[in-house]
C-alpha cells in the first residue's frame, strides 16, 4: 500500500517555512516601527516632504474626516488623496483639489446638486475647515480623524 503526498524527509519544507515566518515576522517590526517613527508625543502624525525633507504637521493639510451638523443632521466629509466623499442625506462623491484653500466638486448618486462644488478654508489650528457650497449652506466641519499612512 501506498501513500501520496508525504514528505520523503528531506527537510525542504522544515527549512522554507522559519525563512517564510522570518520574513513576515521583519515585514512586520518594520512597519512598526515606521509607523512608531511616524507619530509625535502629542498624538499627531507627520508626513515627510519628498522633495525637501521638511516635516509638516498633518493638521494643516485638509486630508481626513470631517463632521457638521445641519438641522440635527450628520454632515460627513472625508477627504484624502485627491478623492472626495459626503455623506448627509444624500451620498456624494468626487475630487478636491489644495490650491488657495480646496476646491471641491462631487456628483451626487440621487442628483441632488445642494453640495456639488464648494470652496472651502482651513481653520489656523488645523481643527476646522469652512465649506460654502455654491448651491448650498456654508458648512463649519470639525475634524475627527486624520488619514492614516
Amino acid at each position: 500500500m501506498t501513500l501520496g503526498g508525504c514528505s520523503g524527509g528531506s527537510g525542504d519544507d522544515a527549512t522554507k517555512q522559519p525563512t517564510a515566518q522570518a520574513t513576515a515576522t521583519s515585514g512586520v517590526t518594520s512597519s512598526t516601527a515606521a509607523t512608531a517613527s511616524a507619530g509625535t508625543t502629542d498624538g499627531t502624525q507627520t508626513a515627510t516632504s519628498a522633495t525637501g525633507g521638511e516635516s509638516t504637521d498633518s493638521t494643516r493639510s485638509v486630508e481626513g474626516i470631517w463632521l457638521a451638523m445641519e438641522d440635527g443632521n450628520k454632515v460627513q466629509l472625508v477627504l484624502g488623496k485627491g478623492k472626495a466623499g459626503l455623506t448627509s442625506t444624500h451620498l456624494c462623491g468626487g475630487g478636491y483639489t489644495e490650491h488657495d484653500g480646496v476646491s471641491i466638486v462631487l456628483t451626487c448618486m440621487d442628483g441632488d446638486k445642494e453640495r456639488t462644488s464648494g470652496h472651502g478654508v482651513l481653520g489656523a489650528d488645523g481643527k476646522t475647515l469652512i465649506v460654502k457650497w455654491s448651491n448650498g449652506p456654508t458648512d463649519t466641519f470639525s475634524r475627527t480623524g486624520l488619514p492614516s499612512s
